[in-house]
């Protein structure tokens, strides 16, 4: 038997693009939502500590903002304590705060509401980043509040020359309002590590 080619089904093609986001949409209610404050729609309850705005910008080597990054950020609550599937019967869990979020950039540019994080295990309260973009598997870095004291004890900002510790800060503009700009390549690049755990 003999088939034309509009009798055979076919599949559409797998988009071109690298990074994705391939994961259901139904993976979580808000997928691409970067308000760590409001975990499900109609909850009522709100997380515990400081609620902050972060600002800023994704950038290529080009110094160009970096269009269609997806971005992942994962942050201890405001008692420095990450939420994950082991710790979530913990007394220092926050059940109104997961400290997680996932953006894709339309144009490199971001607004995180979230709490500000607490001291976790001698490290400056931080925010991991990961990155993936055209041309990159993944990038992973942390970010740092300049206005903190205990940045001068931090392990992994001690770990990198001073002169690089600033493209790691998140710099405060306002009342609970901060601006960070993420470099991926180039002169300025924003340190990146291997296989960060926070």
């Amino acid at each position: 038997m003999t088939y034309s080619n509009k009798e055979i089904n076919r599949l559409t093609p797998t988009n071109e693009d690298t990074v994705g986001p391939y994961y259901p949409p139904s993976l979580c209610e808000n997928n691409n939502s970067l308000d760590m404050t409001n975990i499900r729609s109609g909850i009522v309850f709100k997380p515990l500590g400081e609620k902050i705005t972060i600002k800023g910008c994704v950038k290529d080597i080009d110094g160009k903002l970096s269009n269609g990054c997806l971005l992942e950020f994962w942050q201890p609550n405001s008692q420095g304590f990450y939420y994950r599937p082991d710790t979530e019967s913990h007394e220092m869990v926050d059940p109104w705060f997961t400290g997680y979020a996932r953006h894709r950039t339309k144009d490199g540019n971001f607004s995180l509401t979230t709490i500000k994080p607490g001291v976790a295990d001698g490290r400056a309260p931080n925010i991991t980043v990961t990155l993936f973009s055209d041309g990159i598997m993944r990038l992973v870095t942390q970010l740092f509040f300049a206005d903190e004291k205990s940045n001068s004890d931090d392990p992994l900002l001690l770990s990198i020359p001073e002169e690089l510790r600033e493209r790691l800060m998140i710099n405060k503009v306002a009342h609970n309002e901060y601006e960070i700009e993420i470099i991926m390549a180039g002169n300025n690049e924003t340190p990146f590590f291997d296989d960060l755990l926070s």
